[in-house]
């Protein structure tokens, strides 16, 4: 599934937001409407990260992103969750970040409105099923009985993940490495240059250097 689902920044206290004005909206063309909201704070055991939300003040639209302060590599991260409290490991999104639910078949991939979020396997989960709900009405209206029911079994699932019953296996992969799982259990490991190659960047660009733009050093007469 490619989402630009709703902005999930958590800015903390306003006295450590930084609010900064970015002129016009390019939406509605409001005139000095759209700001940017940043807030930069620790995560334990893990580092600084920057949650930044751009908001219109006129149209309401917005747009929220994550970034790591520190230079990490591209990885995969994955837990499993077998217990309520697996439920509680931390996840930082960024806008090119990759997450898997293995069990349910679930694969969460950024588009060009993708948002980043610091949340919590349970917040993920619960993003996962408000989704799945829009999209069983949708089927629901369109009759297809059989897509209902595999939306039903998903949705029946989730909620014994989150009572414990079942086991699920959560990854989050991000080629620019912004993205991260944080807990006791979690595990990580280096990205292979096929995987780097094969994941969504979301709403970023690789540029690629032109050849021939390095100059030649100029050789001594």
């Amino acid at each position: 599934m490619t989402e630009g689902e709703k902005p999930g920044v958590d800015v903390g206290e306003a006295d450590d937001i930084q609010v900064i004005s970015l002129g016009d909206c390019p939406i509605c063309g409001g005139k000095g409407t759209l700001k940017a909201m940043q807030y930069i704070h620790e995560i334990p055991y893990f580092g600084k990260v920057m949650e930044s939300t751009i908001i219109c003040e006129k149209c309401g639209y917005r747009n929220a992103d994550v970034m790591i302060l520190e230079d990490r590599p591209p990885k995969s991260y994955s837990v499993r969750v077998e217990e309520e409290k697996d439920l509680f490991t931390r996840v930082v999104r960024s806008k090119s970040g990759t997450i898997e639910l293995d069990e349910i078949g679930v694969k969460i991939e950024p588009g060009p409105a993708a948002e980043g979020f610091v949340s919590n396997v349970e917040g993920v989960l619960e993003r996962v099923r408000e989704t799945l709900l829009m999209t069983r009405n949708f089927k629901k209206q369109e009759g297809d009985e059989e897509a209902v029911k595999k939306v039903d079994e998903i949705l029946q699932y989730i909620e014994d993940v989150k009572g414990g019953k079942k086991p699920l296996t959560v990854k989050i992969m991000d080629p620019l490495g912004n993205s991260a799982l944080i807990g006791e259990k979690v595990k990580s490991r280096l990205l292979t240059q096929e995987e780097i190659d094969s994941l969504s960047l979301g709403p970023y660009v690789k540029v690629e250097p032109e050849e021939g733009s390095e100059e030649n050093p100029e050789s001594d007469s």
